[in-house]
C-alpha cells in the first residue's frame, strides 16, 4: 500500500501527463520498496526460527510458532493489491456460523421477547384505552 501511494505520488509530481521513463521510475521503486519489506519480514521469521531452537519451553515454542505463521502471511501479502472481494472472501472466513442448537435457542427467546412487548403494549393501550373512558 505504502508502495502504490508512492508510485501515485511520482506520477502526480508531474502537471502533465507522465512520460514512460517515470512510469519506469515508479515501478522500479515500487519493486525496490516491496523487496526490502520482505526481506525484513525474512530477517524476522529467522530470528524467531533461531529463537524457537534455542528455547527449550513448549509454550513459548508454541507462541514462536504462531507468530512465525502470522509474519509469514504477512509477508504473503506483500506487494499484493486489495481487491474488495478478497477482502469480502478474508472476512467470510472469520465468520462463525451457529449450530442447530444455538439457533433453536435464540429463535426462542426471540419469540419470548416479542411475545413479552406484545403483552405489555397491548396492556399500556388498554390502560390508556379505560382511562380515556373514564375521563369522557
Amino acid at each position: 500500500m505504502a508502495k502504490e501511494k508512492m508510485t501515485e505520488e511520482i506520477v502526480k509530481d508531474t502537471s502533465k501527463k507522465p512520460d514512460k521513463k517515470e512510469i519506469k521510475k515508479a515501478k522500479k521503486l515500487e519493486k525496490e520498496a516491496i523487496l526490502t519489506e520482505k526481506k525484513k519480514m525474512e530477517d524476522k521469521i529467522d530470528e524467531l526460527q533461531k529463537r524457537k531452537k534455542e528455547t527449550k519451553d513448549k509454550q513459548e515454542k508454541k507462541n514462536l510458532n504462531s507468530e512465525i505463521k502470522t509474519v509469514k502471511k504477512q509477508r504473503s501479502k506483500v506487494g499484493k493489491k486489495d481487491t474488495f472481494f478478497g477482502d469480502v472472501m478474508a472476512e467470510m472466513r472469520l465468520v462463525r456460523w451457529p449450530n442447530k442448537k444455538e439457533i433453536f435457542k435464540y429463535s426462542i427467546a426471540c419469540l419470548g421477547f416479542v411475545l413479552f412487548f406484545a403483552l405489555f403494549f397491548f396492556g399500556i393501550d388498554a390502560l390508556f384505552a379505560l382511562v380515556k373512558d373514564l375521563i369522557n
